[in-house]
């Protein structure tokens, strides 16, 4: 699991604000606190939630 250490725009276009939670999915990360699909490459802008 990862968390973005800032807002940041999915690749959908949607806004994410900071320290929303993600798993990493085939190379791709996918954010587990929303209803819709929402995806972000795997950048320095994230941390591994441990």
């Amino acid at each position: 699991m990862y968390r973005n250490s800032i807002d940041v725009i999915s690749i959908e276009g949607i806004h994410v604000d900071e320290g929303s939670l993600w798993k990493l999915q085939d190379n791709l990360l996918v954010l587990e606190d929303d209803d819709q699909f929402v995806t972000h490459d795997l950048t320095k802008d994230f941390t591994l939630d441990e």
